[in-house]
């Protein structure tokens, strides 16, 4: 049983983690709102979201895309390739920027999240393709990490840096 719940989360971590980062946000915006300091709950959930879904998320994956790849391609429908080797490196550095980001500027976070918005996208594009041509239903492929990795979450990204521009100017 513990097993299985065990596997369960870490199957799931890409829909956990934005989890995380929305309840720290509340978090860290209700002490905010306790001590009275301004504060712009968009620009907290931004560097949350960078920091959980992208950081620690990119971690995972890339660690899985070039290292567990006969757990990963399959998962996509896909063959084991030498290009997930490379495909999880640079999801690892992007992660390692991500990181830093809670802690940096407006202007640091948008350079994070711009690659990661135009790769979240493309991935999507990637996915509808081998659905319409290939018949690709494979979990990795159409299931939830197309509906919320691919789409959701880099279009919440947009949103955020959107409602976030303002916070530039006043830091």
């Amino acid at each position: 049983m513990i097993a299985a719940v065990i596997k369960t989360v870490l199957s799931n971590a890409f829909l956990l983690l934005p989890i995380v980062a929305i309840v720290t946000t509340l978090v860290k915006s209700r002490r905010l709102r306790i001590g009275r300091r301004p504060h712009n709950v968009a620009y907290l959930l931004w560097g949350e979201m960078l920091f959980y879904s992208v950081g620690l998320g990119f971690i995972w994956s890339g660690i899985f895309h070039a290292y567990f790849q006969r757990i990963a391609a399959p998962s996509i429908g896909w063959q084991p390739s030498p290009f997930e080797y490379e495909l999880g490196w640079l999801e690892i550095g992007i992660a390692f920027a991500a990181l830093g980001a809670l802690w940096r500027g407006y202007a640091y976070r948008a350079a994070v999240t711009i690659p990661v918005v135009v790769f979240g996208f493309a991935a999507a594009a990637q996915h509808f393709a081998q659905i319409a041509c290939c018949r690709n239903d494979a979990p990795g492929n159409a299931g939830p990490i197309l509906w919320v990795g691919d789409v959701a979450i880099p279009a919440v990204f947009l949103i955020l840096m959107w409602l976030s521009r303002l916070e530039a100017d006043r830091r």
